[in-house]
């Protein structure tokens, strides 16, 4: 490919076959890509993964707060004493969601990804709107290739 290093792109429209979708703050430091990461929600599935890819479902948190607080009694003690039972008897798998979900929220506060679908690669160049690996790939390659922009 022929990409022109040190190329510093503040938003970018991407023509393609999805309306809406972005790709930004780019800082290009090579041909290739090792690692893609996808911040999604539980709602919205992720298709065509790639076997680097790290799936972020950053509402994950918010999911196990309405979990944790419903039909709490209405007495704040009790409550507390039942929010703390429930919290301790989550899970591993809770336990990994959760995490995988702070992890995604980090990592998306450190890339500037202010919404999502998102899916970044190599923490440099973010497809905003899509949750399709391989459709974002392609756009991706496009862009890096000079493809046309908006």
């Amino acid at each position: 490919m022929n990409v022109r290093r040190d190329r510093f792109i503040s938003t970018i429209a991407l023509i393609g076959a999805f309306s809406g979708v972005f790709i930004a703050d780019v800082a290009i430091a090579d041909d290739d890509f090792s690692s893609i990461e996808v911040f999604t929600d539980s709602r919205t599935p992720v298709r065509n993964n790639h076997p680097s890819t790290t799936v972020y479902k950053v509402d994950r948190i918010d999911r196990f707060q309405q979990v944790l607080s419903e039909g709490l009694p209405s007495d704040p003690e009790t409550a507390k004493q039942a929010a703390l039972h429930r919290f301790q008897s989550m899970d591993t798998q809770i336990s990994s969601e959760l995490e995988n979900a702070a992890k995604g929220l980090v990592q998306a506060m450190q890339y500037g990804v202010d919404r999502y679908p998102a899916i970044v690669f190599d923490g440099k160049a973010v497809v905003y709107g899509v949750t399709d690996v391989q459709a974002a790939t392609r756009l991706y390659e496009q862009w890096l290739e000079g493809g046309e922009k908006l």
